[in-house]
């Protein structure tokens, strides 16, 4: 389909949650933990190319009794014309926190981000670098992803994704695999959608590795858009990399 609606409200965003399970294999074993998150996203266009989306977000994951939790927030600014191209950038935060006491890490992160539209495919790529911050001491990352959208209708949206993350310290690193699958529906004539995503994590670290399999489903509700394709040009689209569906 050809894409050339008007431009949106100069507001618009979401709020939305998901829960699921991380099922994490190493060696033969496997663990099994609950994740969830609650997240909003706000786009303000003060300009009719320039715009600014604001995030927030809380990650959970529980496991044994005990919760990790990330709590985290970013900027994007990026100029956007609808009918061909966003290029722009982005910086975030996040805090990490554990149950069992520890003090929290620190985090946050930087870089380019560019989406390209063609009729009813949205093409994403992002890279970044940043680093974990906890009692005086540095760990660096980068990394790059992409994203591949299709709109099979204006309210039916099928993606994929592709990414990696590398972490430094001195001379010892781990490195993250990501790749996933995530389909969205949103009611016609509604600002409700329902969506769900598998998602795998291979990481290793000094010739060790483990998989981890994410499967979720969420509820988002948006306002200032009319369809999913509309917020995909006019909206809050923009996404804060992480180095995996937890953190």
């Amino acid at each position: 389909m050809d894409y050339a609606a008007p431009q949106a409200a100069p507001v618009s965003g979401s709020v939305g949650a998901s829960v699921g399970a991380l099922v994490a294999t190493s060696d033969g074993d496997s663990e099994t933990a609950t994740v969830y998150n609650v997240n909003g996203k706000l786009n303000y266009r003060f300009t009719p190319d320039w715009n600014g989306q604001f995030d927030a977000r809380y990650n959970g994951v529980t496991a044994d009794g005990d919760t990790f939790s990330a709590f985290g927030g970013a900027v994007h600014i990026f100029k956007r014309d609808p009918s061909a191209y966003a290029v722009g950038g982005f910086a975030s935060y996040d805090y990490l926190t554990f149950d069992d006491g520890d003090d929290g890490i620190s985090s946050y992160r930087l870089g380019p981000e560019f989406q390209i539209y063609n009729g009813n495919m949205t093409y994403y790529g992002q890279a970044f670098w940043g680093q974990y911050l906890a009692d005086g001491d540095s760990v660096g990352t980068w990394g790059i992803r992409g994203e591949a959208r299709y709109f099979h209708t204006e309210n039916l949206r099928f993606e994929g994704e592709l990414g990696f993350t590398q972490i430094s310290d001195g001379g010892d690193d781990a490195s993250i695999f990501t790749a996933g699958l995530e389909a969205e529906k949103r009611f016609d004539g509604s600002p409700f959608s329902v969506w769900g995503r598998y998602q795998y994590d291979h990481v290793s670290v000094d010739g060790d590795s483990a998989d981890g399999h994410t499967f979720l489903v969420g509820f988002r509700a948006a306002f200032g858009t009319g369809s999913l394709l509309d917020e995909d040009r006019n909206g809050a689209t923009m996404e804060t990399p992480k180095s995996s569906q937890i953190f």
